[in-house]
């Protein structure tokens, strides 16, 4: 009874005390964040703002982008965090800036919020039904999805269907900054006339790769990883997922590798070569579909085009089309993470991680 008078007492509650929780706790922890010493602190602290955020996008029913924020910003991003702090030290000694800095970063940011605040009356009245976004185009894609491509999921009809080619863009930018971070990192140990150091600036208190039970736990833990994110990639149509969260999950089941054995281990399967190409070869299949679209007569990434070699009728054809690019997205960011966690574990040397 107790129990049930607790629940109806939360069922009762007013969903803007919610609201007011998630942004006092989110305001803490970002300023926590900000002012911390501790770098490791910090990035903990970080990997529950992101959680957080993953609660507030779900309460306001964007299920798409909560899972997106909970593989990458709590996922991922702390663990490339954990990676560069390994390397770098985990205590801060920022240099106190000059007051003549302080006054005009001041001056910059409040000219700043000045100037967007001045364009707060042109924008439409908060949850105005009649503003053009939802007057015109979102009414469309509403109405339109499960005809057009027979994918319930709105949301991955208009990232790789209506708005495919920014989508391709997106997956571009992925594969651009993994290249871009191998790039300033990679260090070539034949040419190198520095030698690697014998100290770690952030040495762990043991070996992990000398326990038995994270070994086995982690040997146990991939496959089931694997098997979903394939899972959230092949029914991101009908769920939320798609090619980005199914990636991200890909890439984190091989990074759970890398820190439970230790590079070597992952590197002898995935050769540094392999995984840049590989990396590319997901931008790749997504632009050969545009390409085929047009080889077919059509535009590019207009699935429609690729009715005569597809089974099913035209709409069909859609559906696997976003079924195709999803799996390029898949590719490219599961490669990208995987080679961006070994380039920042290794101090850009592919030998040797956290």
């Amino acid at each position: 009874m107790e129990k049930e008078g607790r629940r109806q007492i939360m069922a009762e509650l007013p969903i803007w005390q919610y609201d007011t929780l998630f942004l006092i706790t989110v305001v803490l922890f970002g300023v926590t964040a900000l002012t911390m010493q501790n770098l490791m602190s910090a990035a903990i602290v970080f990997g529950a703002y992101s959680f957080l955020m993953c609660l507030i996008w779900t309460a306001m029913g964007a299920v798409d982008v909560a899972f997106t924020e909970a593989a990458v910003g709590a996922g991922v991003s702390t663990v490339f965090i954990v990676a560069t702090i390994y390397n770098t030290g985990a205590s801060a000694k920022p240099r106190k800036p000059r007051v003549g800095f302080k006054l005009f970063a001041g001056a910059v940011a409040v000219a700043t919020g000045a100037f967007l605040l001045s364009a707060l009356p042109d924008f439409p009245a908060w949850g105005d039904p009649q503003s053009p976004v939802n007057s015109t185009v979102a009414p469309y894609y509403i109405e339109n999805t499960i005809r057009d491509a027979h994918v319930p999921n709105i949301v991955t009809t208009v990232l790789a269907d209506y708005r495919g080619f920014d989508t391709l863009l997106e997956t571009a930018v992925v594969f651009i900054a993994c290249i871009a971070i191998y790039s300033i990192l990679r260090v070539d140990s034949a040419k190198s006339t520095v030698d690697e150091p014998d100290i770690i600036a952030a040495p762990p208190a043991y070996d992990p790769t000398d326990s038995l039970i994270i070994r086995q736990a982690s040997r146990i833990m991939v496959p089931f990883m694997q098997i979903f994110a394939l899972y959230v990639i092949a029914h991101g149509h009908y769920s939320p997922g798609g090619g980005f969260q199914g990636g991200v999950i890909l890439g984190a089941s091989v990074i759970l590798l890398c820190i439970s054995f230790d590079l070597k281990f992952v590197l002898r399967q995935w050769t540094e070569k392999k995984i840049m190409l590989l990396t590319a070869l997901g931008v790749l299949i997504y632009a050969a579909v545009g390409v085929a679209c047009m080889f077919m007569g059509g535009d590019y990434l207009n699935y429609n085009a690729l009715d005569p070699v597809l089974p099913g009728d035209m709409a069909y054809a859609r559906y696997y089309g976003i079924l195709l690019v999803e799996i390029g997205v898949g590719v490219t960011v599961m490669f990208s993470m995987i080679g961006i966690y070994i380039i920042l574990a290794s101090n850009g040397r592919f030998k040797r991680g956290l």
